[in-house]
């Protein structure tokens, strides 16, 4: 009867362990597209989160005006809101085999090609990263220097001056990164939508400008979350054909946004 059964048992078991490997398979894709989901949107998640922590601390010390008070110390608690994103990323990219550096090497053997590239992305990204602002501005206010104003406000000179030598190195690390570095290839790879994780990327990449900082005018909602789409939209598109420029425009992507805190440092002396 043993003998029997035993061929039976081991089909049994055979079919067991079958469905239980799918089963793992299942769940662990699953888990990789929550990853993938959860790190496009995870920078506003933070950055509204912190906003309203920062909002909360300054109506306890007795701001007349607490949801302005945070807003003026966006990026403090944006670069805040960065440094949890990196340690998310490092986390998730453990997970994979890989490390974080790996996001930010450079391969030497395609210096050159890269270079080329980089040099192009720029020349283009400075208009267009520009003129969006100023266009906008006019059209919603008559004047971009109302936007500029709203944005950036008087700190402590000494917590400026901070900022102007954290803030540009962990946004650098952080944004370019994540939408391109990270979220737009793993689209492209699990759903084939290759061109649609570009244009997914860089819209959640503009659009999350909204909270940075989130402001109960609807003039500077639209402005802030459409300054960007140009400029997301191409510097995705070159990182998308040529992957390897990636570190070199995050350097660039850094320059570029240390005038963040400049603006900050002029408003605050």
């Amino acid at each position: 009867m043993a003998s029997t059964l035993s061929p039976v048992l081991d089909i049994a078991a055979a079919g067991a362990g079958a469905a239980s490997a799918a089963e793992s398979a299942t769940h662990t894709r699953r888990a990789e597209s929550l990853a993938v989901w959860s790190m496009l949107f995870v920078r506003s998640c933070l950055a509204i989160g912190f906003q309203i922590l920062v909002a909360v601390v300054a109506w306890l010390v007795g701001s007349a005006d607490p949801w302005r008070a945070s807003a003026d110390w966006w990026l403090g608690w944006f670069a805040l809101a960065n440094v949890a994103n990196l340690a998310l990323l490092r986390w998730l990219l453990h997970r994979e085999g890989r490390q974080l550096r790996d996001l930010y090497r450079i391969r030497r053997q395609d210096l050159r090609a890269d270079l080329r590239w980089v040099v192009l992305a720029l020349v283009v990204a400075a208009p267009i990263g520009f003129l969006p602002n100023l266009l906008l501005g006019q059209a919603l206010w008559g004047s971009a220097q109302v936007g500029q104003d709203l944005s950036f406000r008087a700190l402590p000179v000494a917590a400026a001056v901070s900022l102007l030598m954290v803030f540009p190195i962990v946004q650098a690390a952080a944004e370019l990164p994540t939408y391109f570095g990270y979220v737009m290839p793993r689209l492209a790879a699990r759903y084939g939508w290759r061109s649609g994780a570009l244009v997914l990327a860089a819209a959640v990449l503009s659009t999350q400008h909204i909270v940075l900082p989130f402001l109960f005018d609807w003039r500077f909602l639209v402005w802030r979350g459409l300054m960007f789409v140009p400029f997301a939209l191409w510097v995705g598109f070159v990182i998308y054909r040529r992957p390897t420029a990636l570190p070199y425009l995050a350097v660039g992507h850094g320059l570029l946004d240390a005038s963040l805190p400049v603006m900050v440092v002029l408003v605050s002396v």
